[in-house]
């Protein structure tokens, strides 16, 4: 099984100056789901799951977003931006236990 924390990161093989790009990631990860007890109220227990994720381009944050724990087990996300320059996209996302996972991927014009 791969390692907790491994984030993946896909982008299109060719870029030009002008596309919109469309970005994909994956981070390992086991996003422990909020267990009930008979009464259906949540057992007190301190879950591990992602609950943010950050991207920059060229140090600049583009995106933001807050997750729960319904998401599920290795959580996919994907979105787009328009790269007006080349650079380095960074993924991060951060965990309840205070992990932190980080992804890059360089952005060239074709």
């Amino acid at each position: 099984m791969a390692e907790i924390g491994q984030v993946r990161i896909r982008i299109p093989s060719s870029i030009k100056r002008g596309d919109v790009v469309r970005v994909r990631s994956l981070v390992i990860h086991p996003m422990e789901i909020v267990q009930r007890d008979k009464a259906g109220k949540p057992v007190d227990k301190n879950y591990r799951f992602i609950n943010r994720m950050i991207v920059t381009y060229n140090g600049r944050e583009i995106l933001q977003a807050d997750t729960t724990q319904s998401i599920s087990e290795n959580p996919f996300f994907s979105f787009a931006f328009k790269p007006s320059e080349a650079g380095t996209l960074k993924i991060t996302f951060l965990d309840t236990h205070g992990g932190k996972y980080e992804g890059t991927a360089d952005i060239k014009f074709s």
